[in-house]
């Protein structure tokens, strides 16, 4: 179990965290290690595409990003803990996320458990938990309704204690059950929708090279979705549109590399 703190402080989501592991711990054995942002070396992103383009091993950027990208391979669970920030997380978690952009275009969290820890002095969280919930279903997570807090100050009005103590009960129960369960989840129409389109688009080599190695690698040009799920009539017929839709644009691409390539 890995919690990565996006925090620049040791404060207020330091606590939200040691509470969720606390309450965890009261549930099962589980080993729990703290990654700090603020003490790794990890560089701004560029944004020159490299990682998407031609693979994440060529990043021109040297360091802590693979260890990183390692320690969340190894773990069964993970969390984000970030305060709110600007109605958004950290800059140094944000940072991280750029850093890990080809994460987006090629997914390899699955049957590993996600949930955020957001803490927020007034208002914002509620973005900030969905948009981490999404980034890790992006990236393959199976994840977990987050743990979001209110912590406006160091002396709690009476009874904020109870409050933050039985919301984090709660959250610790979710999280234990479904790191537990080794059901993967079914994909919603959105999901394969998704899958569909991109992995028709990176059949035909329409895409980005790198892309197009990672799919076949696994065999996804072949399968109905990322890994073996059964999909209902609707899903199956949502699935078979977007192959439709991703080949017309699959091929209008390609027509259109062809045809610039010949000047």
């Amino acid at each position: 179990m890995t919690a990565f703190i996006g925090s620049p402080r040791r404060g207020r989501t330091l606590k939200a965290v040691e509470g969720f592991e606390k309450k965890l711990k009261q549930l099962g054995e589980i080993d729990f290690e703290y990654i700090w942002l603020k003490d790794r070396d990890l560089k701004s992103c560029r944004g020159c595409g490299i990682c998407l383009e031609r693979g994440e091993e060529l990043c021109p950027l040297k360091d802590d990003r693979d260890d990183l990208f390692q320690r969340m391979r190894q773990a069964d669970g993970v969390i984000f803990a970030t305060p709110v920030y600007s109605l958004q997380v950290t800059a140094l978690l944000k940072n991280m996320l750029d850093r890990f952009s080809y994460l987006f275009h090629r997914p390899c969290f699955f049957h590993k458990t996600f949930m955020p820890i957001v803490v927020q002095g007034v208002y914002g969280m509620g973005g900030v938990l969905k948009y981490l919930d999404e980034v890790a279903r992006f990236w393959g997570f199976k994840t977990c309704p987050g743990l979001g807090l209110t912590i406006s100050g160091q002396n709690l009005p009476p009874g904020e204690q109870e409050k933050i103590d039985q919301a984090t009960e709660k959250a610790a129960a979710r999280f234990y059950r479904l790191l537990n369960d080794p059901a993967d989840p079914v994909p919603s129409i959105k999901d394969v929708l998704i899958f569909r389109s991109v992995r028709t688009i990176h059949s035909l080599a329409a895409g980005l090279p790198r892309d197009h190695e990672y799919y076949k690698e696994r065999g996804w040009f072949a399968t109905d979705y990322y890994y073996p799920t059964r999909l209902g009539w609707l899903k199956r017929l949502v699935g078979a549109w977007a192959d439709r839709q991703a080949l017309k644009q699959a091929r209008k691409i390609k027509s259109e590399t062809t045809g610039s390539n010949k000047y």
